[in-house]
Order: structure tokens, then sequence, then C-alpha cells
């Protein structure tokens, strides 16, 4: 007996199998038409096949749901494999019925008719759309795995569908319905789509006022930036989590919402994650079929620090939207935290006392706006002091943040005047201080680039009007050529972003520290234009170590040689210039290194780098017991060369007029003068000088180095009682030699009287001058010392 019921089983099997791959295209009509019975819409089916084995059924293959005419004319879903369950009971009516419908690899398209309903209300009240023979509609329960569901807006299809999209459609006897539905949001037009899961749980219930519905509603956490992508397809630079859960109960025009919505980690996109989270409790109301939803916060009690509010339009065909914030009386401190989480880069040390009211709003069409006002405000950038005020205003327009003039104080007794504006898109913005006396130092409370020239002030106090703009550089590659940080004007280097000052103020008791320099320049008063990146200075009182000077600068970034300047020196010490320019002349090293001479230290950055374009005068420089009238002296300055062209001095009645280069590449400077030397008076009468000379060193050896060559010419030169030259003309070398220098005269020539005499002269070992002179067959020889000079026939 048990052998035979298992061959029994095992034939029933065989058959099950067989059957079900038995083509029943015979019933094909009898099931159209108790699918539309049961829809209540034209449905078309391809091939039919007898499912026994998963119940009393069929397998439909490529069927069609045709739409309700009130939804348009494309149907309403196709289903590559839908498998139809028949109702037991229906049978012994004669009637066929259908107890559940279980549709794979489906595409459904949910409409919004003109009129206002949603195609699935026609679906679910149980009116029939052109079927009114068929009187009863038993409604079957519904199933679907794995599709795709598209909305559509009359004969406009939406961007945004659901995929990998599962539906639980269960009917009551009382007419209610089970629903649940998950699926992933996504968009038409992007190819790429990381969004999490949506799931909704619920039931629809008939009333007088139409189906109303009681559901729940999720978003599994999912990417921000993905999420913003679905109401507006640029999104944000912005990443994070995000999650949501919501509770909807009421009629689709009016559905009561309430919920919780959370993030998690909220950046921008270029920087690391921020570690934290953010909640909002929320209500409002969701009208399905005018496609508005409108949220506002859940305040759990009266005049809460922040109060949120949410509105959507057209949600699925052409989503618009706008949200708003409300704040009363929140703690800086608190938005300070969030901006640093959104990615505005704030010094790492900031912190911030006081508090924010105010409303900002942003929609998508017109982005920010809005306008807050801080009280009591404490704020503290890096490491600067703190800048306090009592009431700042702040408008938020469209696209861009508006400081109002708000005064501040910094400090125990200084205070300036401070408006600005920042732009998102293009992104940039300006900032204006204004002040009446601030100090230099402070100036770090505004966490701003630094002004053009009080970026290097040690102390000083400055006053007047000074406005910073910027915007992202086309290119790294600073525009300034030949400027560094350490120059004076400080616009060198290359920069992400392009900062312009323009402005005036006036500095006093300022000191700053010029490379080159032994000690920091003191300025006792100057007048500063700021334009752009060129800054000048006029009306320049101050002074390097002891050396007084008045003056103007120019900083020119454009030109080759941005430095520009004109110094007038009252009065200096040839020994106190020489120190105060030491950094610049002599080259560091080690003690053996210098004192051996071996090797050449390399050149410091801000001497390669620097090229300057001025004017120097001296009214006196004081050398020992001389005293000499620098009038003018033009000089370029070129890295490691430095020449000054067109030098006019005077000493007395004599004048000295050439050009002077000095070359400072090695560890001390090679000086080259070449000019004229005029007027000189020498044993009663006047020599004149033409030619070159060159020396090396600094300081007292200078002198050990000298050599020089050219011409001279003198005028009643008085050699003794008996020689007095009318004229003298002669070439000459000067060489450095110990006990004194050595002189050179060659192709000397003489008039005396009437008689012309030549020859030549030099110094002798002894340091006396010999010359020896020929006229006529006649020699004649002259020695003696260059102040005391004796003849010899």
């Amino acid at each position: 007996m048990k052998r035979i019921l298992i061959i029994a089983a095992i034939l029933v099997v065989v058959i099950g199998f067989g059957v079900s791959y038995i083509p029943a295209d015979i019933l094909r009509p009898g099931i159209e038409r108790a699918l539309e019975r049961s829809l209540g819409r034209r449905v078309e089916v391809g091939d039919v096949y007898i499912s026994p084995l998963s119940g009393l059924g069929f397998k439909l293959e490529d069927v069609i749901i045709h739409e309700d005419p009130r939804a348009g004319m494309e149907p309403f879903a196709y289903v590559q494999s839908l498998e139809a369950h028949l109702r037991p009971l229906s049978l012994l009516r004669r009637r066929l019925e259908f107890s559940s419908l279980r549709l794979n690899e489906a595409s459904i398209n949910v409409v919004k008719t003109d009129g206002g309903p949603w195609n699935f209300q026609f679906l679910l009240s149980g009116a029939e759309a052109g079927l009114a023979a068929e009187p009863v509609r038993t409604f079957p329960a519904i199933k679907m795995r794995g599709g795709r569901v598209n909305f559509k807006f009359g004969d406009t299809t939406s961007v945004v569908y659901f995929s990998d999209a599962d539906l639980d459609v269960s009917p009551s006897n009382d007419g209610s319905l089970e629903l649940r539905f998950s699926g992933a949001p996504a968009r038409t037009d992007r190819s790429a789509q990381s969004f999490g899961h949506f799931f909704v749980r619920g039931t629809s219930t008939p009333s007088p006022a139409g189906q109303k519905f009681d559901m729940r509603v999720e978003l599994e956490p999912s990417a921000v930036e993905e999420v913003a992508r679905l109401f507006d397809r640029g999104g944000f630079a912005l990443h994070g989590v995000v999650a949501l859960e919501a509770q909807l109960s009421g009629t689709s025009s009016r559905l009561d919402v309430s919920g919780r919505l959370q993030l998690t980690d909220v950046h921008r996109s270029d920087l690391p994650p921020q570690q934290g989270s953010w909640r909002w409790d929320y209500q409002g109301t969701l009208d399905l079929r005018g496609e508005k939803l409108e949220l506002a916060s859940a305040a759990a009690v009266p005049n809460a620090p922040m109060a949120l509010r949410f509105r959507a339009s057209e949600l699925l065909s052409t989503p618009h939207w706008d949200a708003a914030a409300d704040f009363h009386q929140v703690p800086v401190s608190t938005l300070l935290n969030a901006t640093r989480h959104l990615g505005v880069t704030l010094p790492e040390k900031s912190s911030a006392d006081g508090s924010v009211s105010g409303s900002v709003r942003y929609s998508d069409p017109d982005g920010l706006a809005g306008r807050v006002e801080m009280r009591d405000a404490s704020i503290v950038l890096a490491d600067g002091p703190a800048l306090r005020a009592a009431s700042v205003s702040i408008a938020i327009d469209r696209q861009a943040i508006t400081l109002e003039p708000s005064t501040v104080r910094i400090g125990e007794s200084e205070a300036a005047e401070l408006e600005g504006s920042y732009a998102f898109d293009p992104p940039g913005g300006w900032a204006k201080i204004t002040t009446r006396g601030l100090n230099v130092a402070e100036m770090r409370a505004f966490g701003l680039t630094p002004i053009p020239l009080l970026q290097q002030m040690q102390q000083g106090t400055w006053r007047g009007s000074v406005e910073c703009r910027w915007q992202p550089a086309e290119s790294n590659a600073s525009p300034n050529r030949g400027g560094t940080g350490a120059d004076i004007a400080g616009n060198g280097g290359a920069n992400a972003t392009i900062f312009d000052w323009s402005g005036e103020y006036e500095l006093q008791n300022a000191r700053i520290a010029v490379d080159g320099l032994s000690d920091p320049v003191r300025i006792q008063s100057a007048s500063v234009s700021l334009n752009g990146r060129r800054v000048s200075v006029n009306r320049l009182r101050a002074k390097a170590g002891a050396i007084a000077f008045t003056g103007d600068y120019r900083w020119e970034p454009g030109s080759i040689r941005p430095h520009k300047f004109h110094i007038l020196v009252p009065e200096a010490d040839l020994a106190e210039l020489r120190n105060v320019l030491g950094p610049t002349l002599v080259r560091g090293g080690g003690f053996l290194a210098r004192a051996l001479g071996l090797g050449t230290a390399a050149a410091p950055e801000w001497l390669t780098a620097r090229r300057a374009d001025g004017t120097v005068s001296i009214e006196t420089l004081t050398a020992g017991d001389l005293k000499v009238h620098l009038d003018t002296a033009h000089l370029l300055w070129d890295g490691e060369l430095l020449r000054i062209n067109d030098v006019a001095a005077h000493m007395d009645q004599t004048t000295l007029a050439g050009d002077l280069s000095v070359d400072l590449s090695g560890r001390a400077p090679n000086y080259r003068f070449e000019g004229k030397l005029q007027d000189v008076a020498y044993k009663g009468g006047r020599v004149d000088f033409e030619g070159s000379v060159a020396a090396r060193g600094n300081g007292p050896d200078l002198l050990d180095t000298v050599h020089g060559e050219g011409t001279l010419r003198g005028l009643g030169i008085a050699f003794s009682a008996d020689a007095d030259f009318r004229s003298v003309a002669s070439g000459f070398e000067l060489v450095a030699a110990e006990g004194g220098p050595h002189w050179k005269l060659t192709g000397l020539e003489v008039i005396q009287g009437s008689e012309t005499y030549s020859g030549r002269g030099g110094t002798q070992p002894d340091g006396r001058l010999l010359l020896e002179l020929a006229s006529r067959g006649r020699q004649f020889r002259y020695t003696g010392t260059l102040a005391a000079v004796a003849t010899q026939p």
C-alpha cells in the first residue's frame, strides 16, 4: 500500500509539471474578462499556461493592463509574467474570479489626471471604466516583485521613478485594503543611482470623503546628495547620510503628516566627514492631488530656539521646494559648529558667544533669503583677540550674505566699523574696515587676509578705511614678478584666491622689518593708498637705525621692478650707513669659512628675488672729516646686482658724477665706479679725473683692494717754487699697496711757462712721487711726497 501511494504521488508531480507547460490559449478570453472585472479596465494576455503546482490558477505572459480612459491612453502596466490564482468558490458559481495576482518584472504607470485624481484611486474606488455589463467587481490581492513604477502627469512623464519596487495590496471584506510598498527612488536623467529604499506600510479604508489612508513611511539611511537630486538635478555639494520616518493619515487631498528626519556626518564634498548627527521632528500635511507638501517643526516647547519649515509642490512632475528656518536666541556657537559641518572653512581655534534671532529661507529657484541679528556677540578667530559687538545684522539675498555696517570692539578701548558681503555663485566677496585708530596687531581679530604693508608691521597704529575683494584665482601662478612675502609690500607668492585691497589709511609710530636692513624701519608717519594689488606710501617720515629719511614708496606688481621709491636723507654717517646695510653687504658663514675665505655663502631668497627702482639723495654724508653731499642717485636693483646710475655728488667745489655697480653674489660686495671726479684741489690748482675704480670688501679693508685707471687733467699745479705747471695731462693707474696707494702715470704731458714736457711718473717704494720729464733733449726728475714735491735737474 505504501508503495502504491509513493507511485501515485510521483505521478501527480509529473503530471503537474507536464500540465504547467501545456498551453491553454483556449482559456484566454475567459481569463481576460475575469481580470477586467477585477481591475476595472481592459486587459490583454499573451500566452496562457495552467499552473496547478502553485495553487489553482494560471501563469500568464506578456500581459498588458490598459488604463482607465479618464487617466490617458497609455497602458497602466506592462507585465512580463503574471501568476493569477483562482478563487475556488467562483467555480461553483460558474464565474471565473481571481483571489490574487502576482506581477513579475512589471512596469507600472502611476498617472495624475488633469482633473486631479490619480489613476490608482480609480483602481481602488471600485469604479468600472466602460465595463457596465459586469455589475459586480471583486478586487484581488495584488503582489509585485522587482518592478518599476513610473509617474505621469497628463501626457508628461516625470523624471522621478521607483526601481526594484515591491508592492502588496491585500483587500478585506469590509472594503479596506492593506498596502505595502518598497522601492528605490531614482531619476531618468541620471545614469548612476545610489538612493536607499523607500518603504510604505498602511491601510486604505472607504469613507464618505473618499479612500482614507493610514500609512507609515520610511526612507532607509541614504546619501544626502542623492536624495537632494530627487528635487533638484544639480543637487548640493554636501555629503552625509539622511534617514526619514513619517506617519500619514487622511484622504489623498489632505494627509496629516508627522515624523522625524535624521542627518548624520554632513560635510562639504571636498572635506572629510564631520562626526555628529542632527534630528528634526516635524508635522504638516500632504496633498496628493495637488502635489503639495507642507511641514513644520513639531516644537516641544513654545519659543523653541529654532523652528524649521518645508514646502514642496509638483512633487513628482517638476519638483519645486523651499525651506525656512526661524531662529530665536540661538547660541552663536551652535551656528558656528553647523557651518563647519557644512564645509565653511573657519580657523581651527575659532569660538563664539552671543545669540542669533531672525529667519532664513531657501528655495530652489531663488536661493537663500532672509535676515538675522546677532546680539551681544563675541567672536574669536584663530589666535586673535575677541571681536565684540552689541548688535550685528546680516541680510541674505539670493546667493549673497551681507553684513550691514556694524561697530565692533577689539580689546579694551579700540573699535572699528565692519561691513561686507559674500556671494556663493560666482564665489567671492568683499569686506570693508573703517577705523579712527587701531593697533596693527589687532588686525588678526578680523580673520582676513593681511592688509598690504600692515601685515609686516611689528607695532604701530593706523586709521582710515580699506576694502578687500576676493575671488578664486584662475591659475595658481602669481601675477607678481620679483616680489616675495618678505618684501615691504608683501604681495608675492602663489595663492588659490586673489585678494584685492583698496582704500587709504595713515600709519603712525609703526615698525616694519625689511630684509637686508640690520634694524626694523621705524615709521613716524605715512599715508598709504591701496588700489587693487598696488600700494603707494606717501609723506613717509621714518628712521633706519640712526638714519632719518623722508620720501615715498610704491609697489607695482605688474612691472619688471615692482619696488619703486624716492628717499631723501638729511644727514648720515658712512659707518652707520654701512652698519644698517650690513645684512645686504656681508654674507654670513662659519668663522673658519670667513677667516680662510672658503666657499661662497648662498644668496638669501629675498636678495635673489628683489627687484627695485628708485632714487636716493643724502644732503650730508659724513666719512671721518669729509662731508659729501649726494645730490641724486638712480638705483636699479636686480637680485644680486645693484646699479647706482647717474650719481651726482659734491664736496665744496669738487664734484663727482658717474655710475656705480655693486655685485652682491659673494661674501663681500664687489664695487666698480665709472665716471668723473672734477675740481679736486691740489697744490694750488685743480685736477680732474675720468676713469674707473674697483674695490672689494666692506669697511676699512675696502681701501686695501682699490684699483683704478683712467686719465687726469690739471691746471695751475705748483710742484715747487721753480716748477709751476700751467697744465698737466696724463693717463693713470691706481693700485692699493702696503704703505699706501701706488700711482702710475703714463703719457704724462706738462706745460710750464712756454715749455712743454713729456714723460712718466709713479710712486716709489718709499711712498715718494717720481716724475721723469723731457723737453728738447733735456731731462728733468721731480721727486717728493704727494703733499710736498722737490725737483732735481
